[in-house]
């Protein structure tokens, strides 16, 4: 039996998870969904499974930072003779400024945030490179943001909402993983592996009119970024044709990190 091609994607419930998801699918890869959040993953998972009926897709339940699950997992994916050809590592603890609580356990936190967008991620990598080395063949693509090139500017949530600081975990994890992608770029080139991290800055999803204004007047293209711009650059990254292209953190950011 011949190994099928799957893409996948980690935090795939989520707001730009889903749209990986569809890309990998639109471009006709088999699809793997990962998530902790089983309610809204299942949920997605049959809205898929709706749209794309010929196209195999599988969803799993599982903490990424747990090396024991992942690898129950991946040894159940490894009966199946599927081979992970593109990983998406898009899981994070993303503070929302709308749950922002005044008192919180800041090493927790720091714990939970790190251990899912840092220590998740490595895991992902360690553990699906494996194949990829054996066929030669892969693509590992980073989800960062802007704030991995540089610092958060507060000022964004100020009349909208209340004491809401973006935390500081959230700009270790992102400026980590753009140091793991160089690591395992270098790492992994000898087996035609390549290894991006995109950057974008803040996606438009009907977030507070002052917000957006807020933000768009630091970007010089006047606009936050659309989950198109995210999918048209997940397209190329998966293409088979491009195998050259490695260790690079792309912003998508409308010139925001320029100024």
């Amino acid at each position: 039996m011949n190994k099928i091609k799957f893409g996948l994607v980690t935090g795939a419930a989520g707001l730009l998870g889903f749209e990986h998801c569809k890309t990998l699918l639109n471009a006709g890869f088999g699809l793997i969904m990962i998530d902790i959040n089983e309610r809204l993953l299942k949920k997605k998972y049959n809205i898929l499974t709706e749209k794309y009926k010929n196209i195999p897709i599988k969803f799993f339940v599982v903490d990424i930072s747990s090396e024991s699950k992942m690898k129950k997992m991946i040894s159940k994916l490894n009966k199946e003779n599927f081979f992970v050809r593109v990983l998406i590592n898009n899981a994070c603890v993303d503070p929302k400024p709308q749950k922002i609580s005044k008192k919180k356990n800041i090493i927790k936190t720091w714990d939970l945030e790190l251990n899912v967008g840092l220590k998740g991620a490595y895991l992902a990598i360690e553990l699906f490179s494996e194949k990829m080395k054996e066929n030669k063949d892969g693509c590992i693509i980073n989800m960062a943001s802007d704030l991995s090139i540089i610092a958060p500017n507060q000022d964004i949530y100020k009349g909208v909402y209340k004491n809401f600081v973006k935390p500081v975990t959230y700009s270790v994890i992102k400026h980590g993983l753009i140091g793991m992608t160089k690591y395992y770029a270098a790492n992994l080139a000898k087996y035609n592996i390549t290894c991006n991290a995109i950057s974008p800055v803040g996606v438009y999803d009907n977030q507070p009119q002052k917000f957006v204004k807020n933000l768009i007047n630091l970007i010089p293209m006047k606009r936050m970024a659309t989950k198109n711009d995210i999918n048209f650059l997940i397209q190329f990254l998966i293409n088979d044709n491009q195998k050259f292209i490695t260790g690079q953190n792309i912003a998508i950011d409308g010139g925001r990190t320029i100024l």
